[in-house]
């Protein structure tokens, strides 16, 4: 217990004295427009403000800090926001305080939600400093008013900063000036004039023989085939070893849709096509824009003629209608076959994602459709990428077949655990468990009271600053290990349930128990990915597989315990 006696008059601290110690998330956001706007957003002052603001109250303890640097607030998919999210959920962190609610986010609805239900519904305290905002002494009649009033007015700021930007970009886009990035493949930047470029010369010719290739009558997948046996770096590698580019995740490899972007782009003839494309930088989104863009003749200086272009695009266009009047010759009738493993199965060589290729043929008695799985990279990489062909309804009974045996694992391994825990052992060591979780409860109201009272004796001046800091770290350092405890126990008594079905994946397995024939929803539920080296070769990675196996490891431990 706390001393009672040599009070003096000579301490004061300033602090706000919550009804118990909350475990701290100092979150700080800065995006590249707040970073040029004013010093004082900066990290490391945002950092130094809100350290401040803790040391100044001592029911506030720091667990972590988590920083994002150059993220719009109008997106809360961040890298450290989303660490901090998973700390909530593991009880790591029960308070969260930012300098102001736009550093939360600029995006009204979703700032609003963090706010009114997701924080109150893991029990997360939440400030924002500046803002005057602090969730635990809120005013419902005052803050529920001027709270959804700023985070209106934050994600006004974010709107209008977009539109000057756009606004910018669309003027110069009518002066006809070039913003890429980077130049086209055959090109580079000019290093005296931003926007312009000049011919690279050295893969001029590659460009020039690509459309010669073309026009003389070579396929797109020819063409690559034939670059990637010659060892011609494709663009992205081309650009990384320039330096152009800095990321190494791509492959050395040409494609057919490589080679299709080269054949399409008029800047090989010295014009250029501007403001084709539209960024939207209050939603972080890129898309095609519904326009011709803006249209630049002798731009640069040209790479082939306007009548090799022309041939190309003569040839190219002769091409699609082709293949789209032998989708479509007969009478309409269309393959609408449902692509259910579409996005989860990939080529085991080139890694590429495989899909479905629906072919329609006129028969005897009718007309025909057959489906199958692709890998339509193939003739691209030669013998590096075996072609492969498997029929869809082959695969799709054979995954079916996996998934039902998967659930008939859990099932076992869940019915045994079950019956297992109904035993009257299991039940005392149960009761055992949930006994030594109250006496947990119990100890942690004691210490977080035993805080609260030291922090009164050291403003009283019953303490020291020495002495109260001491037995702070005390208790602290033993309601950290008491948590961590409680969490344990509490995990581990839910497995001792006679209804215990193996945590998150019961809802899955439960509900395709009785499934018949495949959906897409099981291959959503119990897919993560599926590897195909051949017609009769495949490797299937399920999305429950962790979680299974210690279903089936406690199985037995259960087992051995009351045998």
């Amino acid at each position: 217990m706390a001393r009672k006696s040599r009070k003096t008059s000579s301490v004061s601290v300033n602090a706000t004295v919550g009804e118990k110690v909350y475990k701290t998330a100092i979150y700080i956001r800065l995006s590249r427009e707040d970073e040029r706007k004013v010093e004082s957003e900066s990290v490391e002052n945002q950092i130094k403000f809100l350290r401040d603001y803790l040391s100044k109250d001592c029911s506030l303890i720091l667990v972590d800090e988590y920083v994002d640097r150059d993220v719009t607030g109008t997106k809360f998919d961040r890298p450290e926001f989303n660490r901090m999210i998973t700390d909530i959920r593991k009880g790591r962190i029960n308070c969260v305080i930012v300098k102001d609610l736009s550093r939360l986010g600029r995006n009204y609805l979703e700032a609003g939600d963090y706010i009114e239900k997701i924080f109150p519904f893991f029990g997360v305290r939440f400030i924002a400093v500046t803002d005057n905002y602090d969730s635990l002494f809120s005013n419902p009649t005052v803050d529920g008013l001027s709270v959804p009033l700023k985070n209106l007015i934050n994600e006004a700021y974010a709107k209008d900063i977009s539109k000057k930007v756009s606004s910018s970009f669309e003027n110069k886009f009518k002066q006809g000036v070039f913003c890429a990035c980077t130049a086209a493949y055959g090109y580079k930047k000019d290093p005296n004039d931003p926007h312009m470029v000049l011919i690279d010369e050295d893969v001029k010719d590659v460009v020039i023989r690509i459309f010669t290739d073309y026009v003389d009558g070579k396929s797109l997948a020819q063409i690559a085939k034939e670059l990637n046996a010659e060892g011609i770096l494709a663009p992205s590698v081309y650009w990384h070893t320039k330096d152009v580019i800095h990321t190494d995740k791509y492959n050395n490899m040409w494609e057919g849709k490589q080679i299709r972007r080269i054949l399409q782009n008029p800047i090989y003839t010295g014009d250029v096509l501007i403001g084709k494309t539209v960024k939207c930088y209050y939603k972080g989104i890129t898309k095609p824009m519904k326009r011709d863009g803006y249209y630049v003749k002798d731009h640069h200086k040209p790479i082939i003629t306007d009548e090799m272009y022309h041939r190309a695009q003569v040839r190219m266009a002769e091409r699609r209608r082709e293949y789209y009047s032998t989708r479509g010759k007969y009478d309409g009738v269309q393959n609408e076959k449902r692509d259910l493993l579409q996005g989860y199965l990939y080529c085991g060589h080139c890694g590429n994602l495989m899909s479905m290729y629906r072919r329609t043929a006129r028969l005897v008695n009718g007309v025909g459709h057959y489906s199958s799985y692709v890998c339509r990279h193939s003739p691209n990489y030669g013998n590096a990428d075996p072609a492969k062909n498997v029929k869809a309804e082959n695969l799709e009974e054979l995954i079916f077949k996996m998934i039902k045996s998967h659930i008939a694992t859990y099932i076992g391994a869940r019915d045994r655990l079950r019956m297992l825990n109904r035993r009257s052992d299991v039940v005392s060591k149960r009761i055992e468990l949930e006994n030594r979780l109250s006496d947990c409860e119990r100890r942690m109201e004691s210490l977080n009271e035993l805080t609260r009272n030291i922090y009164e004796d050291f403003k009283d001046g019953v303490l020291s600053e020495n002495e109260y800091l001491e037995m702070k770290s005390s208790y602290v350092a033993e309601i950290e290990q008491l948590d961590a405890e409680m969490v344990k126990l509490r995990v581990t008594i839910e497995t001792f349930s006679p209804e215990y079905g193996g945590g998150g994946m019961e809802d899955a397995f439960s509900k395709y128990i009785g499934a018949e024939k495949l959906s897409r929803g099981m291959v959503e539920a119990f897919i993560k990915k599926i590897t195909c080296y051949s017609k009769e070769e495949f490797e299937v990675t399920y999305t429950f597989t962790d979680e299974l196996m210690k279903l089936i490891d406690l199985t037995k431990k259960r087992g051995v315990e009351v045998a």
